[in-house]
């Protein structure tokens, strides 16, 4: 994909977003992470938006851009950028870069009449895969696939892990993670100690309470003890209940160059199509997905590498 226009920019209503941020980058944007009070609290919703709609529209007056791009969700970001470019009189057009959150998740169900309103009005829809732009085109917009780009990870040193064998679980505390299944399949493996990642503010009370003597709870990290604990974990799992779903996590595990386990659905089979274990979300399915990544580290530590090239060659091909 190559835009041309002089001032391009994407916004962001979230204090970060690692696509966003590889995206921005590698198509020279500039990118703004706009964030009021408390991130993914409901309650906080209707003034944060209001802070952050009026935020947005003082950088777009301010820089004045000829493409912005934004992030959905939530939608009512791009709701606050579809109204600038009607202020500029068609000298603006924006680009929708919708997260499979934004297609899937019920939260936004009802608000579905307005992102149609939105989506038609965009110069075009980013998805992260062909069923969802199919989705989205059968509601009348212009939709194109772009599961990339891929995320460039800094050098650095790895974190040391104190297990015979260690999992870092890639984790924000979703609806769609299943978290608790993972607690129980790993309760009786001694030899692995999983370390899971995410802000405990959102992990319900009585699984912090249940946690098995060989898990760890990492907190949210900032990001270079994020990437070093990446960096020393043997295999990298990240999971979700909702098919099309593109497993950032997946990507990140990619980056670093450590093999997968994640749930298998054909829309993942198809993205990590090397160096990966494919599991059912089950406690026994994910026992059998570690035992399997433990017998074939080596190969599968060798084939992640390969997939890692084979996403910056289709990369580079797609973005001239």
């Amino acid at each position: 994909m190559t835009i041309t226009t002089d001032k391009k920019v994407f916004i962001v209503w979230a204090p970060y977003s690692r696509r966003s941020q590889s995206l921005a980058a590698e198509l020279g944007m500039s990118l703004y992470l706009i964030h009021h009070l408390k991130f993914q609290r409901l309650a906080y919703a209707p003034f944060k938006y209001v802070l952050q709609a009026l935020h947005t529209l003082v950088i777009l007056l301010k820089v004045r851009p000829c493409i912005v791009f934004v992030q959905d969700p939530p939608i009512f970001a791009s709701l606050v950028v579809y109204f600038y470019t009607t202020l500029t009189l068609g000298r603006c057009r924006f680009i929708v870069d919708a997260h499979s959150g934004a297609l899937l998740h019920p939260w936004w169900k009802p608000f579905r009449g307005l992102q149609k309103f939105i989506y038609r009005r965009a110069l075009t829809v980013i998805t992260t895969n062909r069923t969802l732009t199919e989705l989205v085109q059968s509601w009348g917009a212009k939709s194109m696939s772009l599961a990339g780009p891929p995320i460039n990870v800094p050098s650095g040193e790895a974190m040391p892990l104190d297990g015979a064998f260690n999992l870092v679980l890639i984790n924000t505390f979703s609806p769609d993670e299943p978290v608790s299944v993972v607690l129980e399949a790993v309760v009786n493996m001694p030899d692995v100690h999983l370390y899971i990642t995410g802000d405990l503010s959102k992990a319900p009370s009585s699984m912090r309470q249940a946690t098995p003597a060989n898990v760890t709870f990492t907190g949210f990290l900032p990001n270079d003890d994020y990437w070093k604990l990446l960096r020393g974990a043997d295999a990298i799992m990240a999971f979700t209940t909702d098919d099309f779903t593109l497993q950032l996590g997946g990507m990140e595990a990619v980056a670093v160059g450590k093999p997968l386990i994640t749930s298998d659905f054909s829309f993942l089979r198809e993205y990590f199509s090397q160096g990966t274990v494919y599991v059912s979300n089950t406690p026994e399915g994910i026992r059998q997905g570690i035992t399997e990544m433990q017998k074939n580290i080596t190969r599968l530590s060798k084939e992640i590498l390969s997939l890692r090239r084979t996403h910056q060659e289709e990369w580079h091909t797609k973005s001239q």
